[in-house]
């Protein structure tokens, strides 16, 4: 492999902007040059390009001047970039209201990878019908009408009425296409559904509804659920999940009808204008993550490390043993326990 198509991060890089279009590089690198980049980082510096991004984050003061690029809201200057680096506390609008049913309809957002999942893990139930927004994309090609009938009614009533267009699969669709239309045509026909439909409490969950929609004041009159984790660090999950991901996982969906971390950057000024409209809100709560979810996360990581360290190698048996002995354990909680199954699962698949 011609090792320009590899990209490292050292301890020689001397400024936050260098460290960051360094990592932005990695991140548009194709998943074979990637694990190779990553590899060769473990040989050379004892870890991989991710984890070497965020140590040199923390080893690099704020005196080293990141030139952020400007953009303006209302007169008011925004760093596009501060969503990038710099994490901040989840951010729960009309949460009580929503806890209450005096508000049905709630918009978790976050980047892939900031943990959105584990932000609505307690709202679950007969009352609650949840909605993945990375799912409704090609949708024909995971979900049936009749399992849409029978387990999301929201999703069967928009695509067998108005959004009948939009239920195609991948061979049905150009990659270069603008796909925003399926996910803003959604999100406005949810918001008119759940004014019918009192009877339950809906949540959409994904990146999407921040970088199609401008104005926020749009999104009064729901809860709004933000996670506060930094672009930079939700791609480190990412990309170590994308490592020993399936054919046929979300991460692959997002990347192929979305360039995901393009456009993210592109709509970067977004997140913070969502993020300083809301903050501004009595109704808002802001809560920064608990040392006992950093904890599990840590551990998980590890997990996904090792078995990442298995797949390079190929060492199939190895990845079993860690499958095996998370079936086994009697230490970690079912969340732990079904991520790193899954990643388990996933590696093996890749492999052949």
């Amino acid at each position: 492999m011609d090792k320009t198509e590899l990209v490292f991060i050292s301890d020689e890089i001397s400024t936050r902007e260098e460290l960051c279009k360094a990592f932005s590089k990695y991140l548009m690198l194709p998943k074979k040059n990637k694990r190779y980049s990553d590899n060769y980082s473990v040989e050379m510096f004892g870890y991989n390009v991710p984890t070497m991004f965020e140590m040199m984050k923390e080893t690099l003061s704020e005196e080293t001047g990141l030139r952020e690029k400007m953009t303006l809201h209302e007169g008011t200057p925004t760093l596009i970039s501060e969503s990038f680096v710099v994490s901040e506390p989840d951010l729960y609008y009309n949460k009580d209201a929503f806890d209450s049913g005096d508000v049905n309809l709630c918009f978790v957002i976050g980047y892939s990878g900031s943990g959105k999942s584990v932000l609505t893990r307690e709202y679950q139930g007969e009352g609650i019908e949840k909605v993945e927004l990375d799912d409704i994309v090609c949708i024909k090609d995971h979900r049936t009408m009749e399992d849409l009938k029978e387990n999301n009614p929201i999703l069967y009533d928009f695509f067998s009425g108005e959004g009948s267009k939009y239920y195609t699969s991948r061979d049905e669709r150009s990659i270069r296409e603008d796909h925003s239309d399926v996910f803003v045509t959604f999100t406005r026909f949810a918001m008119e559904y759940v004014k019918t439909h009192k009877e339950k409490r809906y949540i959409l969950e994904g990146i999407w509804t921040y970088l199609f929609f401008d104005d926020p004041s749009e999104f009064d009159d729901y809860a709004v659920f933000m996670k506060g984790t930094s672009l930079a660090k939700s791609k480190v999950r990412r990309m170590k999940r994308e490592l020993s991901a399936g054919t046929g996982s979300t991460i692959d969906k997002i990347m192929e009808f979305g360039y995901y971390f393009t456009d993210s950057m592109l709509h970067a000024g977004n997140v913070d204008v969502w993020r300083r409209y809301f903050e501004k809100k009595p109704e808002t709560k802001l809560i920064e993550e608990d040392n006992k979810s950093n904890r599990i996360k840590a551990s998980i990581m590890n997990e996904i490390n090792s078995i990442n360290d298995c797949f390079v190698n190929k060492d199939k048996a190895g990845i079993e043993e860690i499958m095996k002995n998370a079936e086994n354990s009697t230490d970690m909680s079912l969340t732990e326990k079904t991520i790193i199954i899954k990643e388990c699962k996933s590696a093996i698949l890749e492999m052949k």
